[in-house]
């Protein structure tokens, strides 16, 4: 039965010039509409396909599919949420840190403050002067009659 209707218009395997011109246009129309940012399902309700026809059509142009795409670290294996160039992990570093792979520096590492002088492990100027604060302002809290110098009792 299927010999006999090999070359009727409408069954499969058999498309008129016309229809492959036509299915042509809107393969390029739905390639352009996902260049441009839409969603497979958006484009599907607009050129009255299935969203699975409108990714066959997509994944058979070449283009890469975002679950091909890989996050802009080296190491790292996993899929970026689609305007980022990062995972959703490195991504939140970016925004928190300006660095994907940075993460918040210990206040024992920053100059300044009274973790890196009490640790012992600068005696700059800047962390010497942040822990006389210190000392001056538990003396202040705890002897409120007593007047207090900064450099000495």
């Amino acid at each position: 039965m299927g010999a006999q209707h090999a070359r009727v218009p409408g069954y499969r395997g058999y498309h008129s010039a016309a229809q492959l011109e036509l299915e042509a246009l809107r393969d390029i129309e739905v390639l352009q509409r996902y260049e441009a940012g839409e969603t497979l399902a958006a484009i599907a309700a607009r050129v009255d396909l299935t969203r699975e026809r409108v990714r066959q059509i997509v994944k058979a142009s070449g283009v890469p599919m975002p679950r091909e795409y890989k996050c802009a670290v080296k190491a790292c294996k996993t899929s970026p949420r689609t305007p980022n160039a990062y995972c959703h992990a490195h991504q939140d570093r970016f925004e928190r840190y300006g660095d994907p792979l940075g993460g918040k520096q210990r206040l024992m590492d920053q100059h300044g403050t009274l973790a890196c002088y009490k640790g012992g492990r600068c005696r700059c100027e800047l962390c010497r002067q942040s822990n006389a604060e210190r000392v001056l302002e538990y003396k202040h809290r705890m002897h409120p009659e007593m007047k207090y110098r900064l450099g000495g009792p």
